[in-house]
């Protein structure tokens, strides 16, 4: 059984394709290369997993795992950040758009579920760059 349906979730793996490199290249840029490592590989299982997002697949059990791992590494820098408030909230934030999409399928809101979810990707990766920026910042 898929994920999300045929056309939704393509949706995501544009996402996932396009916008999480974004932190990849600023984590290289501002030297956090075990991020930018722990990014790439996010990113492959990621795109392994969504072009046929299976629910009961192995794919999506290493894609989480990787997730999961990589997000709480990402939370735990942002706590040295000195702007929390752009680095820890949007990573606390977006891990709650993670179980809120399960919500939205649940009651059958299956577009507003792939959009939730899409979002997590945007904000956990722009909230890694801020982290990654602010805590060059505190080196230099």
């Amino acid at each position: 059984m898929l994920a999300y349906p045929y056309g939704i979730y393509q949706y995501i793996f544009l996402v996932v394709f396009f916008i999480h490199p974004t932190h990849i290249y600023i984590g290289i840029y501002y030297e956090f290369y075990h991020c930018a490592f722990m990014g790439v590989l996010l990113y492959l299982t990621s795109l392994i997993y969504w072009i046929n997002p299976l629910l009961n697949s192995n794919r999506r059990i290493i894609d989480i795992i990787v997730a999961k791992l990589s997000i709480t590494y990402h939370v735990y820098l942002s706590l040295y950040s000195k702007n929390k408030i752009y680095t820890t909230f949007p990573m606390l934030f977006g891990i709650s758009l993670y179980y809120f999409s399960f919500y939205l399928c649940k009651i059958n809101f299956i577009k507003t579920a792939a959009f939730s979810h899409a979002m997590l990707h945007i904000i956990i990766s722009i909230s890694a760059s801020i982290t990654y920026i602010d805590l060059k910042k505190i080196d230099n």
